[in-house]
């Protein structure tokens, strides 16, 4: 299983070839908003969260999402996810309901493919 943890940038070309592995026009990601760190790949947004996990970042920091990639790219995010369901923190839906954490999710995302 390939996962590819994004600081900096990667190409929608790279995204597209991961996305082979498992939903071919779909890749499910997870995105730490404190550090501003994507991680790409996988069957399960699990898969990405754990290998961030696995280096020190917090939980708490972590949001998954799905790129639909023969979306336009101004509708091709959906900030939804099994891990985004955290009623402790009053998001009690797979899907992001706080404006500010999705717009967050959106600037970093968006950044980092080019």
């Amino acid at each position: 299983m390939n996962i590819r943890i994004v600081e900096k940038s990667i190409s929608v070309d790279e995204l597209r070839a991961l996305a082979k592995e498992f939903y071919v026009t779909m890749i499910k990601g997870v995105v730490d908003i404190e550090n501003e760190i994507v991680a790409v790949g996988g069957e399960y947004h699990m898969d990405a969260n754990r290998v961030l996990l696995d280096r020190g970042l917090k939980q708490s920091d972590i949001w998954g999402f799905n790129i639909e990639l023969d979306k336009p790219r101004d509708s091709w995010i959906e900030y939804t996810s099994l891990i985004n369901i955290r009623p402790g923190v009053g998001n009690r839906d797979m899907e992001v309901q706080d404006d500010g954490i999705r717009a967050k999710m959106n600037r970093i995302i968006d950044s980092k493919i080019v």
